[in-house]
């Protein structure tokens, strides 16, 4: 993270853990340039410097609170953060960009569901499901005519709205004001049969009423309210849309790349991506050690899959990894016919090419990350996809080595695997050679989504897999 100085320098200042409860800003080099105590609430404290920084007080708060949330991603989530790259690789036309905010009525919203024209994604869920306490509660909001945030959705050429934010606000809408009898029924004898409301604050004289059960006064408070939309309209780029998205902040937390890409591509791929998180195999080669929490399962999931139907040698200098694995998620849908509206628009784009896509089945891209899972737990033990291969002090999972380890293995001729374990001592030590290798380091990590950093680090690892298995 850059920081700005008292001589105006500029700096790269990393968050390093000290002890337990201290952590320390660190350049490069190792210069400890601040001391931070880790509060009893989690938060870090810390006294700014007016000699050190030449920023606002709250600039570098900001920064290190972060940090922070990366150094907890690495790990909790179990997984690497890599450096974010720019989400928009090519030029394009403004002109095509269509977005537009109204003000909508709750009718619209409940005709909406009731058509099936507003799309409630239920893998693109961050949080569990609300309690019909919380849901409780927002329809109370409502009735004290209390602001509820905007919602934003993406819009097909059908004129369907996917949620993209607002998926629990308006599920709870839905089951108070709908009913989930209505909403399997379809029969409008059932319509307001929902759930009754609990654990309100003020309102305590309507606690147990359902909808159909409300004073008017609160029926009509309720059906008239009207709600902020941003709308991203067909046509606009796919990256632009993405970015946007991006910028969305659901309770206080950017939304995540793979859950913007879930929202916006979900449907047959999320099924897969299920099914392959929940595999005995894949558990066990990352030691259960990956939380889904904020979709960080199935990105890495997704980038196996992506290079597995492209070759790594596809992967293009005008491309960045957020619009290689989006593609993936369109392509993934069409199978096997790829001529769906989205990936010719894809096509169009240059970011697809139809000739560099393997067309797998379900079944066989299953059997084949069981084997490579399988493999991996075999070769590395505890340490798969880490940088920390043969070392007592484990490393979070690293996407790159997940994603290159994963589909190498799963394309090894079982002839070529049994050498490899064979010579697994010699292959021990030369791999321990190349985690600490500056350029390959830099293959997986910083640089790592760049095209030549994706092509250095198959081959290498290829050449290492080669020297002992053939």
């Amino acid at each position: 993270m850059l920081f700005q100085l008292y001589n105006n320098e500029q700096i790269n200042l990393y968050l390093q853990l000290k002890n337990d409860d201290t952590f320390v800003l660190v350049s490069k080099e190792g210069k400890e340039y601040l001391a931070l105590r880790k509060g009893d609430l989690g938060q870090l404290e810390f006294s700014y410097d007016s000699f050190l920084f030449s920023e606002s007080e709250e600039s570098v708060s900001n920064k290190i609170d972060e940090l922070y949330h990366q150094y907890l991603e690495d790990n909790f989530s179990g997984i690497e953060t890599e450096t974010e790259e720019n989400e928009i690789s090519d030029p394009f036309n403004p002109k095509e960009i269509s977005i537009n905010t109204k003000v909508i009525p709750m009718d619209v919203l409940l005709r909406r569901l009731k058509q099936g024209s507003l799309i409630l994604n239920p893998d693109f869920q961050r949080n569990e499901v609300w309690t019909d306490v919380r849901k409780s509660q927002l329809i109370e909001s409502i009735l004290l005519e209390i602001p509820i945030p905007m919602f934003y959705v993406s819009a097909d050429e059908e004129g369907n709205w996917t949620v993209v934010d607002g998926l629990q606000r308006i599920s709870a809408f839905r089951d108070f004001i709908l009913g989930k009898p209505y909403m399997k029924t379809k029969n409008s004898d059932d319509e307001g049969n929902g759930i009754k409301l609990k654990g309100l604050e003020f309102l305590k004289n309507i606690e147990g009423c359902q909808m159909k059960k409300l004073p008017n006064n609160f029926y009509n408070r309720i059906m008239e309210a009207q709600f902020s939309l941003t709308i991203i309209n067909p046509g606009t780029p796919d990256e632009v849309k993405r970015n946007v998205f991006k910028r969305i902040n659901t309770g206080g937390v950017p939304l995540s790349p793979q859950e913007i890409r879930n929202a916006l591509y979900g449907g047959r791929i999320s099924s897969l991506l299920k099914k392959m998180s929940e595999m005995k195999s894949f558990k066990q080669a990352t030691d259960n050690s990956i939380k889904s929490l904020r979709m960080e399962d199935k990105e890495l999931l997704l980038r196996f899959l992506s290079f597995v139907i492209r070759d790594h040698t596809f992967y293009k200098k005008t491309q960045n990894i957020d619009t290689w694995l989006s593609d993936t998620m369109i392509i993934y849908n069409s199978f096997p016919f790829l001529d769906s509206r989205d990936i010719k628009r894809s096509i169009s784009r240059g970011s697809v090419n139809v000739s560099d896509i393997k067309v797998l089945d379900e079944s066989t891209i299953i059997s084949n990350f069981d084997i490579a899972m399988s493999r991996a737990t075999k070769l590395f033990g505890k340490h798969a996809f880490r940088k920390s291969y043969g070392t007592l002090r484990r490393r979070p999972i690293n996407k790159c080595l997940f994603e290159s380890w994963g589909v190498l293995l799963a394309n090894m001729p079982n002839d070529q695997y049994v050498r490899l374990c064979n010579h697994k001592k010699q292959f021990a030590a030369d791999y321990s050679k190349l985690l600490d290798d500056n350029k390959f380091i830099i293959a997986i990590s910083r640089d790592s989504m760049r095209q030549g950093s994706v092509v250095y680090r198959y081959e290498e690892l290829s050449k290492l897999i080669n020297k002992y298995s053939l």
